[in-house]
């Protein structure tokens, strides 16, 4: 019979809960850490964006993801730790429509749009091109570094 320590247990459901809030997208950047094992994440949607990245979907590449969070926070995070290392400080009111858009834009810097249906754009993150090479995503590679076409706006 497994036999299991009130304390051992509590860790345990924290854990579990921070899994599954993290798997919605619901953990703001001030929440407590989960304990995800794995760098295996739902929501992923590979490592790079050059569309739209809806809400409770992310970027992941590692041991880092990037999430579009339902309250309208993009937020760099470690997997492992769930600790969040950047956030586009667009949190607001809860809900399900919230969007970030990637946007090429060929006269200036790229950028991404952080969207809500309800109130439109509510921030927005710029990156930049080279001299000769136009930036055509956002990104996030395996060390932790956030891009916005030839930019890195964040790292773990």
């Amino acid at each position: 019979m497994l036999r299991i320590r009130p304390r051992s247990l509590t860790t345990l459901l924290t854990a579990m809960l921070g899994l599954a809030l993290l798997h919605l997208g619901a953990v703001p950047a001030s929440a407590q850490p989960d304990s995800a094992a794995s760098p295996r994440v739902e929501g992923c949607v590979g490592t790079s964006f050059a569309g739209t990245l809806g809400s409770g979907k992310a970027i992941c590449n590692g041991n880092y993801l990037v999430r579009m969070q339902g309250n309208g926070d993009l937020v760099l995070r470690v997997i492992s730790t769930g600790r969040a290392c950047w956030t586009s400080g667009t949190a607001g009111t809860w809900s399900h429509d919230a969007s970030a858009t990637f946007h090429k834009n060929i006269w200036g810097r790229p950028y991404v749009d952080i969207n809500k249906t309800s109130q439109g754009r509510i921030g927005r993150v710029v990156g930049a091109h080279t001299a000769t090479t136009f930036g055509t995503n956002a990104s996030i590679n395996s060390r932790g570094e956030f891009w916005i076409g030839y930019k890195n706006v964040a790292s773990c």
